[in-house]
């Protein structure tokens, strides 16, 4: 139900900008229609303008060719989307295996740094309020003279200062240990932002493409619309048909289930590509 009221409002939409279009007092003496990806341009003549009924088959030709070239370029445009489509599920796998990667370095790399420099912190915090309690000590007992000093308050002061040293000493060792460590995580680190960098240009390399592939089919879709309600003019001109019992001009190619069916598959593609 919903696809089928999505088909509808899209062509009556589209119908409805296509009469405004034709009746547009500013508008030239040709329709003017693009292909946009091969480039090719039709010019369809106004109908008003068509000199005699004999010249009416041309222009309706005109028209399905210009249909046709435009159902070559979507067909080829659905192809690129769904490669695209491709890379951004690629880009989406890489983007997890990145989060993954950033979790197991968050818990079996950081986490134990980090455990270990706080406890390295905090030996050296432990350090140096030992090291300043004996500095002074040491320098209130230089401060008295030879004969003052108590051999208990000196052998106090050697014992702290050999602790001091080894602490000292530990820390150093720890020290060249958490750059030793450090220096392998930003290594990691690194890689980790290159593979990050690597999915986002690649998921935003296939953004933009799929966002330009909603664009062309659209207009493709659009431009679609206008051929089919030119040639149904035209052959009006050649089936005049008054009163309220006549029935609709068959409208040639635009009625065969091969155009119906390449323009339902455009619509489904342009649906997918909605949240671009």
């Amino acid at each position: 139900m919903k696809k089928s009221f999505f088909k509808n409002r899209f062509f009556g939409v589209l119908a409805a900008w296509f009469i405004c279009l034709i009746s547009s007092p500013g508008l030239g003496q040709v329709i003017s229609v693009v292909t946009p990806v091969s480039h090719q341009t039709y010019l369809l003549p106004d109908p008003k303008k068509i000199p005699s009924a004999a010249d009416v088959p041309a222009a309706i030709t005109s028209a399905e060719t210009a249909a046709k070239a435009l159902l070559a370029d979507g067909a080829t445009e659905k192809t690129a989307a769904t490669a695209e489509q491709n890379e951004l599920i690629k880009a989406e796998t890489e983007k997890n295996e990145y989060v993954t990667a950033v979790t197991t370095f968050s818990k079996q790399d950081v986490d134990p740094y980090k455990s270990d420099l706080n406890n390295y912190n905090a030996l050296g915090t432990k350090y140096t309020t030992m090291l300043a309690k004996y500095n002074k000590g040491a320098n209130a007992n230089n401060a008295m003279p030879a004969k003052d000093r108590k051999p208990a308050t000196v052998a106090a002061l050697s014992k702290q200062k050999i602790q001091v040293d080894s602490i000292g000493t530990q820390l150093g060792t720890w020290k060249t240990k958490l750059d030793v460590t450090r220096a392998k995580l930003d290594i990691k680190n690194a890689a980790l932002q290159k593979q990050q960098k690597k999915y986002e240009a690649e998921e935003q390399a296939a953004t933009a493409k799929l966002k330009a592939s909603k664009s062309k089919i659209y207009g493709i879709l659009n431009q679609l619309t206008i051929c089919a309600s030119y040639a149904a003019r035209c052959n009006g001109l050649l089936k005049p048909q008054t009163g309220p019992a006549a029935g609709n001009a068959g409208n040639g190619y635009f009625d065969t289930p091969e155009y119906k069916s390449a323009v339902t598959e455009l619509t489904a593609a342009l649906q997918r590509l909605a949240a671009f």
